[in-house]
């Protein structure tokens, strides 16, 4: 799957698709959308930090997000392309608040986990870090029982790196460079191993998606 990214000149309009999948910032419409993915509890079970679950918080969520937005990065609404209905969220926002380094986050609803979407959303979030915000290095935090989430992180390339607390909580990390992006072809590597459905990328061990601690 390749993502036609955003260049620093599209930076403003901040849209962009993959195969299936398009990407825009979120909205104040958005908010009951948001609100209705996380009030899911298969969503929202191991995520570390807030949960916008009703339509207040998802407003609240949205303006915070506003910042990032003129800047390029923040939360993207998901949909499949052509459709208008919200499946997801997946975000690049700042690590530990530092603007340095961006965090790949992400989730989708259970309607979105067969597929493989996530695996083509985090591709397409990749591209448009590095290619569309020039950024040459990104990370991603994930709760230690969410046992899917290295093999299905490894095929976008992240590598382990060291585990650290956010929101008083322990968590996992892994590392992209741009480099190794661009060294296995700016896509995602096969799968290996035992297949896993990475909507994939935050299921816990029973049932759940891809949900990545950022963009909630």
């Amino acid at each position: 799957m390749a993502a036609r990214a955003s260049s620093p000149e599209d930076v403003g309009s901040l849209r962009f698709t993959s195969a299936r999948l398009e990407f825009r910032p979120i909205e104040i419409a958005d908010m009951h959308a948001i609100a209705a993915l996380h009030a899911e509890d298969r969503v929202t079970r191991q995520l570390v930090d807030g949960i916008p679950d009703t339509p207040g918080k998802a407003l609240v969520f949205v303006l915070w997000n506003q910042p990032m937005r003129r800047k390029g990065s923040g939360t993207f609404a998901v949909r499949r392309r052509g459709e208008l209905q919200l499946i997801g969220l997946f975000s690049l926002t700042p690590f530990k608040d530092d603007d340095r380094l961006l965090e790949l986050g992400g989730k989708l609803h259970p309607s979105a986990w067969r597929g493989s979407l996530a695996v083509e959303a985090g591709a397409a979030m990749i591209e448009h870090a590095f290619t569309g915000l020039g950024r040459d290095r990104l990370i991603s935090a994930f709760h230690p029982e969410n046992r899917p989430v290295p093999g299905a992180l490894a095929r976008l390339g992240f590598t382990p790196a060291a585990s650290t607390e956010l929101f008083g909580k322990q968590v996992s990390t892994m590392t992209l460079a741009c480099e190794n992006w661009r060294a296995q072809g700016s896509a995602p590597r096969r799968r290996s191993g035992r297949p896993t459905n990475l909507c994939d990328y935050g299921r816990t061990p029973v049932a759940g998606p891809y949900a990545i601690r950022n963009g909630a």
